[in-house]
């Protein structure tokens, strides 16, 4: 018998292999027909030895980089050649894409970097330059570069999906359409692609829906884990200004108004209308004649989650506080509290009790546009444009700190109706 080594005897080394994560499937692009259609002629100019230029916006999340994916695998199946800059080089005869997204920009550098080349006259021919930036980021590095005096020029907004593409995207990654009631909550993504893919994915992960052979059915309806995390990191691209903004507004509503804001902010006005105008322009605010909102529901939601729940009081209670500050003496002969008959006394009643103009209408078993022609009449009778203004010259109390919660019921302070009619 041949002797055996305790070497011989020793197993072979076991090689760990990491299992790499499946790569996620290509799914077609959704709701961006009208944009690509664009996309296209401008690179059909090019194929037939124009210069042209493409530039496409949106806010983070919109998708930026997956549209310009999609635009150059159609210029490759158009017979371009693609490249990063506009030195690259191809075949005699074909026409060029340069692709330049806005995040991914090479750093300032010596001469065959972007910058060093940013004021080189545009004399190619056959040439398409296709340039993703995030809305409101102001001029980038390739503006200059990209600047196309003559030949076809697209400027592309990539806005929030359309309800039916946006349950379409749902569908591509659960395999099956959503049920009405999970519907219901994909919907409150707003079309934001970003916001709805991580929905998806978070529910998915955390058993928040079940997938059938016909469609997924909602289980449980809660943000997922996975959503506060983006928000995190959104937030995270802001100055600390912007983030204290978007907390603050939410906290106080989906809508709040700019007179609510200023105090708690402590800034002046013309502060906050920088502010604003930023958060405009990526889409996560909206300001109206009286009003700042919140397009986007699950970013709001995520936003009031955001903040500990003793803050959120506390903030509500500092909003009622400011609104109680006492105002300018009012000047001898000036008038007091305006006549209202008792329909408007009613609807000013309403407002106190934070109802929305729907809300309103069922109350009174009027139509919402009824309540908001009585609104508008209040308003110019009073001489206010936002319902805070309202009742505080109608004669009513703010809430209480003892109900900081939105829509806590007010009281009119007495007097509020002398010379009004009766409810």
């Amino acid at each position: 018998m041949t002797g055996t080594t305790a070497e011989q005897l020793a197993p072979p080394p076991v090689t760990r292999v990491t299992p790499r994560a499946p790569a996620p499937p290509h799914l077609p692009l959704r709701g961006r027909e009208e944009e690509l259609a664009r996309a296209r002629q401008a690179l059909e100019f090019g194929a037939e030895g124009g210069c042209a230029l493409v530039t496409v916006e949106g806010p983070p999340g919109s998708g930026r980089t997956r549209f310009l994916d999609e635009c150059a695998a159609l210029a490759r199946r158009l017979g371009y050649v693609t490249g990063p800059r506009s030195g690259h080089s191809g075949p005699a005869g074909h026409p060029r894409l340069v692709v330049l997204d806005d995040p991914h920009l090479p750093p300032e550098g010596p001469g065959g970097t972007l910058p060093a080349r940013r004021h080189a006259p545009c004399d190619d021919r056959a040439l398409v330059r296709l340039v993703a930036r995030r809305r409101g980021a102001g001029p980038g590095v390739a503006d200059p570069l990209a600047f196309c005096p003559t030949g076809h020029t697209e400027r592309i907004r990539l806005d929030a999906l359309r309800a039916p593409a946006a349950l379409q995207v749902a569908a591509d990654l659960l395999g099956v359409p959503p049920s009405a009631p999970l519907a219901g909550v994909l919907r409150s993504a707003g079309g934001h692609p970003k916001l709805l893919v991580e929905l998806v994915e978070g529910m998915r992960e955390e058993q928040l829906l079940r997938v059938g052979a016909q469609e997924a059915q909602l289980v449980e309806d809660r943000i997922p884990r996975r959503l506060r995390m983006l928000l995190q990191s959104m937030l995270l691209d802001f100055p600390d200004e912007y983030r204290q903004l978007l907390r603050v507004a939410a906290v106080l509503g989906r809508e709040s108004t700019v007179d609510d804001l200023l105090p708690i902010l402590q800034v002046p006005p013309s502060a906050l209308l920088l502010l604003l105008d930023r958060m405009i322009s990526t889409g996560m605010l909206a300001v109206g004649s009286t009003r700042v909102r919140f397009p986007n529901e699950l970013l709001w939601r995520l936003l009031v989650d955001s903040v500990p729940v003793p803050l959120r009081q506390a903030l509500r209670r500092q909003a009622a506080d400011c609104r109680q500050l006492p105002r300018p003496a009012v000047r001898p002969g000036a008038a007091g509290p305006p006549d209202l008959n008792g329909q408007e006394n009613r609807i000013v009643q309403l407002v106190a009790e934070g109802l929305t103009n729907k809300q309103m209408a069922r109350r009174l078993g009027i139509s919402p546009h009824t309540v908001n022609y009585h609104l508008k009449k209040l308003f110019q009778k009073t001489g206010v444009n936002s319902r805070i203004a309202l009742l505080r010259e109608t004669g009513w109390n703010d809430p209480s700190e003892e109900s900081p919660e939105p829509g806590s019921r007010v009281r009119p302070r007495p007097g509020a109706f002398e010379g009004g009619g009766q409810l």
